[in-house]
């Protein structure tokens, strides 16, 4: 069993979700690492029936937080029966937990983080649990190497929004961007970030810099501003991506023939990560999958801008389900 060490949040909901507009935040020890988690408790006070629990799996960056408002609105969607849970990716937090900030975590580590996470869950909910993993971006690559490691294990759903599951340095963001992975640049990158952080530390001063930057909104803004604009931070996300730009190139055909029941995969009409051929090839490929194509206009980078809608469509699809 993978090691994870969960702390008690000392919190309980003691009536229906209203009391959770806001997610109880914790950081979990995770095979020795420390990461930052999200979890909006399920209203169900009953610690011995089985749950259903959705465990959120991020693209890159792999910020926990950016993610906030998708996850809180599944939550109101479903009324509250849901447990949610979110964990950012090694590396990709800054904060007193970040025990080695100069250390880069490879893809195969996040793998096995998000495997020991579900691990933990698995072994905190009872038995008969029913699991949702949904991944976006590369975090849909990294939730089927979750299935594929817990075939039998409760998992039945796995949503793949945006999914960047194969031949990503073959997309045209991937040969556009490529340059940007090289190790060179990725160190040259974060001690630029590192430089206007020092020039620009008072944070609202930052904040709005992102802002106007960007047109990210005010809380989209924090995040960036606060947690993702570290020097070690930005490393590890460019490190990250030319490992998916070098190992993330064949799809996983059986694994998903297999599983074919389980998944939604949702793709975009403009997503140069995911172009809308990826839709078409998985329909012809995999005519058992439900596959969707967006008609909402939202673009790969839904939770600046669009994490309220696609928090209502996956919130339909688990009721949907009657879980």
């Amino acid at each position: 069993m993978t090691a994870v060490t969960i702390p008690s949040t000392g919190q309980h909901p003691s009536s229906p979700v209203t009391l959770f507009k806001n997610p109880i935040r914790a950081i979990w020890n995770v095979q020795g690492e420390n990461v930052p988690t999200l979890w909006w408790p399920s209203r169900d006070l009953d610690p011995s029936q089985p749950r259903t629990v959705l465990l959120m799996i991020p693209g890159n960056p792999g910020l926990i937080d950016y993610y906030t408002p998708f996850l809180q609105t599944i939550h109101d969607t479903c009324q509250g029966k849901i447990d949610i849970f979110g964990a950012s990716h090694l590396g990709h937090s800054s904060g007193r937990h970040v025990t080695d900030p100069s250390r880069l975590f490879t893809l195969q580590e996040q793998v096995d983080s998000k495997i020991a996470i579900f691990d933990a869950l698995a072994e905190k909910f009872p038995k008969g649990t029913r699991f949702v993993l949904a991944g976006h971006s590369m975090g849909s690559w990294l939730s089927l190497k979750v299935l594929k490691a817990r075939p039998r294990h409760g998992i039945e759903r796995v949503f793949e929004l945006f999914p960047t599951i194969h031949k990503i340095a073959d997309t045209p963001n991937g040969r556009n961007m490529k340059n940007l992975f090289k190790p060179s640049v990725q160190t040259m990158v974060g001690g630029l970030v590192s430089t206007l952080r020092f020039i620009f530390s008072a944070p609202p001063v930052l904040r709005s810099i992102v802002s106007l930057a960007t047109g990210q909104d005010a809380e989209m803004a924090t995040v960036t501003s606060q947690e993702l604009l570290h020097g070690h931070v930005v490393r590890n996300c460019l490190f990250l991506a030319g490992q998916e730009m070098e190992q993330i190139a064949e799809m996983d055909t059986v694994l998903i023939e297999e599983h074919a029941s389980k998944f939604v995969f949702y793709y975009g009409k403009t997503d140069e990560w995911s172009p809308i051929e990826n839709y078409y090839e998985m329909q012809e490929r995999f005519p058992k999958v439900k596959s969707i194509l967006c008609e909402q206009g939202m673009v790969h980078a839904f939770v600046l801008g669009h994490g309220e809608a696609m928090g209502v469509l996956v919130g339909g699809w688990i009721n949907e389900l009657g879980l």
